[in-house]
């Protein structure tokens, strides 16, 4: 935990917050939006030019000192504001410019700005996703047209919406099974086994197998039933 030694005492900025203040902030500079952690090199370790700074200083002498302020809140969260070293510099230099109300909106706009930016950034990902896996499955689709419609059509038969279990077996064997399930016979669709291990390879479905020797269990992923039920 840092420790800030004012005239009176000891004062300390909590681990706490100065991982609240790094990441609202997005390890950049609240005034230029510079980044503030440096890459490391082939020689030397990553570089650190942040720096945690008072809005309200806890020195009588100091930049925007408020004798009101308690002194209890100097290291606190809403009192810090990340800023790279020349711009730490230049808002000591100039309180009567930067007062402690500007300085308050200056942090709350680039928290603002790193909060939206990366709900955007997380947006496009989760589309760029999804488009993917809707490549994958028209991938798939065109590759096994046959299977692929004899699932949907088993999904939308009356009293089938919830089975998630399928078996793949030759027609010239008997299934025992407790629980309703689809079954899928090799004499009906060619390389059905093939075929199956591409739906796994794409996460279409998980194998559920209990053991080497028993008959070959699938589980389709909701995932995939939404897309042959949309499809």
């Amino acid at each position: 935990m840092q420790k800030v030694m004012w005239a009176w005492g000891e004062m300390t900025i909590t681990d706490k917050t100065r991982k609240l203040l790094w990441g609202r902030s997005g390890s950049h500079c609240a005034f230029c939006r510079s980044e503030l952690i440096m890459d490391a090199t082939p020689q030397d370790n990553e570089s650190v030019v942040g720096e945690e700074c008072h809005i309200i200083s806890g020195k009588p002498n100091g930049p925007r000192y408020n004798p009101e302020f308690p002194i209890d809140e100097i290291d606190s969260y809403p009192n810090l504001i990340l800023l790279c070293r020349i711009h730490h510099k230049i808002i000591d230099d100039q309180p009567e410019t930067f007062t402690t109300d500007i300085l308050r909106q200056l942090k709350a706009n680039h928290e603002r700005y790193v909060k939206e930016t990366l709900e955007l950034a997380s947006s496009h990902e989760s589309l760029s996703m999804a488009k993917s896996i809707e490549a994958k499955f028209l991938k798939v689709k065109s590759s096994m047209p046959e299977l692929v419609a004899g699932m949907k059509n088993d999904l939308t038969k009356e009293g089938n919406n919830f089975i998630r279990e399928l078996f793949i077996i030759s027609n010239q064997w008997t299934l025992n099974v407790a629980n309703p399930c689809f079954v899928y016979y090799f004499e009906e669709h060619e390389n059905l086994q093939g075929k199956i291990h591409i739906l796994e390879n794409y996460g279409f479905v998980i194998d559920v197998t209990p053991t080497p020797t028993s008959v070959k269990k699938y589980r389709l992923t909701e995932e995939f039933v939404e897309l042959l039920l949309i499809s």
